[in-house]
Parts: C-alpha cells; sequence; structure tokens
C-alpha cells in the first residue's frame, strides 16, 4: 500500500478515535452556534421551524467533530427504536417512551455517545425536552451521553444554554 494512502488511513483511525473533553464540546457548540448566527440568521430572525434550524446547526456542528456522526431526530438505538424509560405522559402529548433528540453527536450502532441537543425557537413547553436531557446523560442509563444541552433561541438575541451532565442541569 502506498505511503500516502497509509498516512491518510491513520489520519483518519486518529479522527475516529478522538475524544472530546467537557470544555472542548462546549466550545465546539459555541462555535457551532457562532456559525449558524452568522450564515442562517434569516432562519431564527423569521422564527423558522426548530427542525430547520436544528438540521444547520447540526451541519456546523459535523465539521467541527470529526470522526463522530451529527443526527438530527435519529430515532434509534443499534437497530431499535430509541425509548427513555419514564419519558411517557411528562405531557398530555407524550404517549410512549419513544424519543427523537433534535440532535446528537454520536457514533452510529455503538454505545458511543457525545452529545444530545434539544432546541426551542419558540416559548413553548420545555418539561419533555429537559427531562429527556436529564435521562440521556445519566451515568447509570442506557445512553450515557457525555453532555446534554436545552438550546433557548429567541429570535436575534443570544440564545440560553442548559447543559446538563450525569442526570442533571449544570449551574449556569
Amino acid at each position: 500500500m502506498p505511503n500516502k494512502i497509509r498516512d491518510k488511513i491513520k489520519k483518519y483511525l486518529r479522527l475516529t478515535n478522538k475524544q472530546y473533553t467537557i470544555p472542548e464540546i462546549q466550545k465546539n457548540v459555541e462555535k457551532a452556534i457562532n456559525l449558524l448566527f452568522l450564515w442562517d440568521f434569516f432562519l431564527l430572525k423569521n422564527g423558522v421551524n426548530e427542525r430547520a434550524v436544528s438540521h444547520k446547526l447540526a451541519e456546523y456542528l459535523q465539521t467541527l467533530f470529526k470522526g463522530w456522526n451529527v443526527d438530527c431526530e435519529y430515532n434509534k438505538k443499534g437497530l431499535n427504536p430509541k425509548e427513555l424509560d419514564g419519558i411517557k405522559g411528562c405531557n398530555e402529548q407524550k404517549k410512549t417512551d419513544r424519543v427523537f433528540p433534535d440532535i446528537i453527536v454520536h457514533k452510529r450502532n455503538t454505545k458511543e455517545n457525545l452529545l444530545v441537543v434539544e432546541i426551542k425557537t419558540i416559548s413553548d413547553e420545555t418539561v419533555c425536552d429537559k427531562r429527556k436531557l436529564e435521562l440521556f446523560t445519566e451515568t447509570v442509563g442506557e445512553y450515557k451521553y457525555q453532555l446534554g444541552l436545552f438550546i433557548d433561541f429567541d429570535k436575534t438575541k443570544k440564545p440560553k444554554l442548559d447543559w446538563y451532565r450525569a442526570g442533571s442541569k449544570l449551574s449556569s
């Protein structure tokens, strides 16, 4: 195998094994939000649906988390539906334990879960989203995401960020 190809494979393998510290994760999220405001301000200013905002934010996150998968509305745990025991009934509309996080940073079909993000673009009921972040980041739970993040976008204002770790909200 030629050295150039071997070097590229080695570099790729180093990237796919990159582990991020909590401050690195937070810094990358901040960079991605800044890119969202820079390139997609129209979406925020005009109150476009949170799925569109999530998608664009996920694109920016993907460029910052090399070797990790960044997915929107990802509904699988391996090949099974993604479920969270205890989320059913957190509000009148929630009839099952099935969940679809707005954005996740993970390695597909593994237990490596880095970041789970829930987003709101309009002031709306947030109890279920915040409960999901507590459950997703529990250290004894099924998913064990290193960090959870609730982002409350209020059009053109700086978004409010609530970070979750080990099943609890971190102090601001």
